[in-house]
């Protein structure tokens, strides 16, 4: 499986924008989009907002001026930025249907004078880490290009809106296709979805203050500041690469196990038991550490050994960033997402 959050993305809306593919056994594809609009941090929010406004979100939206990256749902599941074709869903054609919108417009190729930033290399890194092929089934995007149904049902790759059966957009203009295939060097995609804290670095965004990234990355801003030699009044550019930790603070792998049962136990029990009461706590305070490694817990209740209401909803959002939507992510720990946690995190599971 490839990566389902790109780590270095700011999330944008709930997470929950479609569903299952139709067709998973197909050949995985990218479609390219443009919004019609400016780019710059302003444009990037007030469009990303309008997208979510109008139940018409992509997976990704890109700025390719400030090399800003938004994603609003696992890249596993359907997106809402392409109509049906009669009684195909477009949206759920392939292994996977990653949609990007990118801040432009059409008539003015964004490749042109374009500078791929880190954001752009680790979007790259997340399309071919689900097979995507390094190639443009229908070709140039230019106008007038084809909407073969053969081509788009059968074939894996890169594809323009103009491309898709059923869509009358012409989006994303005669872009340079091999400029972005070039844009980033084929590496091998880590495995899982990850998190900003499980870096040792953190690549700044529109819109982010040291105190912001602190309550994302689980590192105080303090220390980020330290460790990068920021000073009042503490200015950080985008795109600026920060420091999160040094190599020797970093963490060893733990040993632990976690018995399944002892934790689903807690998960259920914990969240009516009066204060102070507890379930299991050996077992849960390794499943609290991970949460807490993966930013998604504070470490506040990162300790207590209590399985309680603010953990269940810290494991739905892992459960989340896993793929998993509606009563598969119930802040219950199930053996695959538990699994998941502990391969990242340095504990097994057992029965």
């Amino acid at each position: 499986m490839g990566e389902i959050w790109i780590k270095e993305a700011e999330r944008l809306g709930d997470g929950s924008i479609g569903g299952a593919m139709d067709s998973p056994s197909s050949p995985p594809r990218v479609v390219w989009h443009t919004t019609e609009s400016g780019a710059g941090s302003p444009a990037f929010n007030a469009v990303g907002k309008y997208l979510s406004n109008a139940a018409s979100e992509p997976h990704i939206l890109y700025d390719p001026t400030t090399d800003r990256l938004g994603q609003y749902g696992p890249l596993n599941q359907s997106a809402r930025a392409l109509r049906n074709d009669g009684a195909t869903r477009t949206n759920r054609t392939g292994k996977v249907c990653i949609q990007i919108e990118v801040l432009g417009r059409a008539a003015s190729p964004w490749t042109s004078g374009w500078k791929p930033g880190p954001n752009f290399r680790a979007l790259m890194r997340a399309i071919r880490s689900w097979g995507v092929p390094d190639a443009w089934p229908a070709g140039s995007c230019a106008p007038g290009a084809s909407r073969n149904r053969t081509t788009w049902a059968t074939k894996g790759g890169h594809y323009g809106h103009c491309h898709v059966p059923g869509n009358d957009h012409w989006d994303p203009g005669n872009i340079d296709r091999s400029a972005i295939l070039k844009a980033a060097p084929t590496s091998k995609p880590p495995t899982g979805s990850g998190s900003p804290n499980s870096s040792t670095t953190y690549t700044v965004k529109g819109g982010d203050t040291l105190s912001g990234i602190g309550a994302k990355t689980g590192v105080k801003w303090q220390t980020i500041a330290s460790l990068n030699g920021i000073k009042a009044p503490y200015t950080i550019t985008v795109g600026q690469v920060l420091k999160l930790k040094t190599p020797s603070s970093t963490p060893k792998p733990s040993t632990s196990t976690v018995d399944l049962s002892n934790v689903v136990t807690a998960a259920r029990r914990d969240p009516g038991l009066k204060q102070g009461g507890t379930t299991h706590p050996a077992d849960v305070r390794v499943v609290e550490a991970a949460l807490k490694a993966e930013g998604l817990l504070s470490a506040t209740y990162a300790s207590d050994g209590s399985f309680g209401s603010t953990t269940v909803a810290a494991y739905r959002k892992w459960q989340q960033r896993c793929g998993y939507t509606g009563s598969a992510a119930d802040g219950i720990p199930g053996r695959e997402s538990l699994e998941k946690l502990g391969a990242k995190r340095g504990f097994k599971v057992k029965a």
